[in-house]
């Protein structure tokens, strides 16, 4: 069993696995991983396995591997584009279908701002990480992981009500809401 503690320091160090592998395009030795977070390189292993992150001959990969069948831990594992974008400083573009109406919806945007988004009422869809403590200052943030667009609020009322610890945002509201988690991600001292 993993303590609150433990997720919360193993979400950190995976967003710095993230930004410093260049979102898994340059592997980087977990020696150098827990040096930049100031931990030592067993523990930094330990929370890396924690996250489902693939160590392959001293190097940490973003082959995450296979993912848990259960949908409350399998979150951990999704991977967020503004999360990505804020990491590596390249723009995004992606295109979805709306699981409610079948309309595709397509975003762009980069780490400062939307870009473009089609339809203009599309929403993000964001999934609560439970267990994991972030704060930024003395304000508590939550860790949030978005996992799927529709096209409208009013078409993501269903995906509220199957998921209701979850969020639903606009677009730009979203990828301001990630540059704030993320400065709480940096908060930690060492990173």
């Amino acid at each position: 069993m993993t303590t609150r503690t433990d997720r919360t320091a193993a979400v950190r160090i995976a967003w710095a696995a993230t930004k410093l592998t260049r979102a898994g395009r340059h592997p980087i030795a977990i020696g150098r991983l827990a040096a930049t977070v100031g931990m030592d390189p067993a523990e930094a292993h330990r929370l890396m396995d924690l996250m489902g992150f693939a160590i392959r001959d001293g190097l940490v990969v973003m082959d995450r591997g296979a993912r848990p069948a259960d949908r409350a831990s399998a979150d951990r594992y999704r991977v967020d584009l503004f999360l990505l974008a804020v990491a590596t400083g390249e723009p995004v573009h992606a295109d979805a279908v709306c699981p409610a109406t079948g309309a595709h919806v397509r975003v762009h945007f980069t780490r400062e701002r939307v870009l473009s988004v089609d339809p203009p009422q599309a929403v993000v869809a964001a999934s609560r990480l439970s267990g994991i403590d972030l704060a930024l200052g003395p304000d508590y943030v939550e860790a949030l992981v978005c996992t799927q667009f529709f096209a409208s609020k009013e078409a993501a009322s269903g995906w509220l009500l199957d998921n209701i610890d979850g969020r639903v945002l606009s677009v730009p509201d979203y990828l301001a809401y990630t540059r704030r988690m993320v400065a709480a991600l940096e908060a930690w001292p060492t990173i």
